[in-house]
C-alpha cells in the first residue's frame, strides 16, 4: 500500500513539475528600447539650458529628433536574424523616447538599426503613424523624410546669437548616402536576449558626435549655420555614425 502511494506521489510531482515548466516557457520576447540624449555627457534639456559645443560655441538646443528603422536582432551562433516589419519609429526629445515591440524567442546577441528611412518608404510621404508627414519630418521642397533634426541657437565669444539648423536626409535617395546603420554586440555589454520574457535596453545618444569624428564641424567658421544638404550634411552623418549611440 505504501509503495503504491509513493508511486502516485511521484507521478503527481512529475506532472506538476512539467506543468510549471510549460508555464515558464514563452514564445516571444518583449523588448523595451529607451533612448536618453546627452550633450557632452550632460542630460539634454530643450529651450533653456546652454551647452558648450566641441568647437567652443555656447549652444541652447530647441529640437532634437530622429527616425529609427529596420531594427534587427541576430543570433551569431546560428546565423538567424529577425527584422521588425514596418518598424519606423520617431524618437523625439520633446516627445516619445521609448519604443516597445516583440520578437520571436531566440538567443540574440547582436542588435542593429538605421537612423533614417529606407529608399522604398523615403520616396513616399503617404504614410501613417510615426511616418505621418504632420510629424514635421518631411522636406517642404522635395519628397522624402528628414532622418535627424537638431535645432537651437548659438553664440561665440562676443558674437550675436544665431540659429543652428541641422536637417539630415538623403542627398541622393538612390545611393542612400545618409541612411546610416548602427550595430551593437550585446554579449560584450553582458546582455543577451532569450532567457527572459522581457528585456530593457537603455541607449544613450551623444549629440556632440555630430560635430566631431571624420570631419570636425566648427560652427562659428561656417558660412551658413543652416545645414540641409550637400557635403556638410554628409560630413555630419558620417560623424555621428561613428559614436552617436552607446548601450548603457
Amino acid at each position: 500500500m505504501m509503495k503504491n502511494l509513493a508511486i502516485i506521489l511521484l507521478v503527481v510531482l512529475g506532472f506538476t513539475s512539467c506543468k510549471d515548466d510549460e508555464e515558464e516557457m514563452f514564445t516571444s520576447i518583449q523588448v523595451n528600447l529607451e533612448f536618453a540624449h546627452v550633450l557632452n555627457g550632460e542630460a539634454l534639456e530643450l529651450d533653456g539650458k546652454a551647452y558648450t559645443l566641441p568647437s567652443g560655441e555656447t549652444f541652447t538646443p530647441s529640437k532634437f529628433k530622429y527616425y529609427i528603422s529596420n531594427i534587427t536582432f541576430e543570433d551569431s551562433q546560428s546565423g538567424s536574424t529577425y527584422t521588425l516589419a514596418d518598424g519606423y519609429y520617431l524618437i523625439d526629445e520633446a516627445g516619445k523616447k521609448e519604443i516597445t515591440f516583440e520578437v520571436p524567442v531566440g538567443n540574440y546577441d547582436k542588435l542593429s538599426y538605421y537612423v533614417g528611412i529606407d529608399k522604398e518608404r523615403n520616396l513616399s510621404t503617404d504614410q501613417v503613424g510615426d511616418l505621418d508627414p504632420n510629424n514635421d519630418m518631411v522636406w517642404s521642397w522635395k519628397t522624402g523624410y528628414k532622418f535627424l533634426v537638431l535645432e537651437g541657437e548659438w553664440e561665440y565669444e562676443s558674437s550675436d546669437r544665431r540659429g543652428l539648423v541641422i536637417h539630415i536626409g538623403n542627398n541622393d535617395p538612390e545611393t542612400e548616402v545618409n541612411f546610416k546603420e548602427f550595430s551593437f554586440d550585446l554579449s560584450s555589454e553582458g546582455l543577451t536576449l532569450g532567457s527572459e520574457a522581457m528585456v530593457d535596453l537603455d541607449i544613450e545618444a551623444e549629440i556632440s558626435s555630430l560635430f566631431t569624428g571624420e570631419s570636425d564641424l566648427v560652427v562659428h567658421e561656417l558660412e551658413s549655420t543652416s545645414i540641409m544638404g550637400g557635403p556638410l550634411a554628409i560630413s555630419v552623418a558620417n560623424n555621428y555614425q561613428q559614436s552617436l549611440f552607446s548601450i548603457k
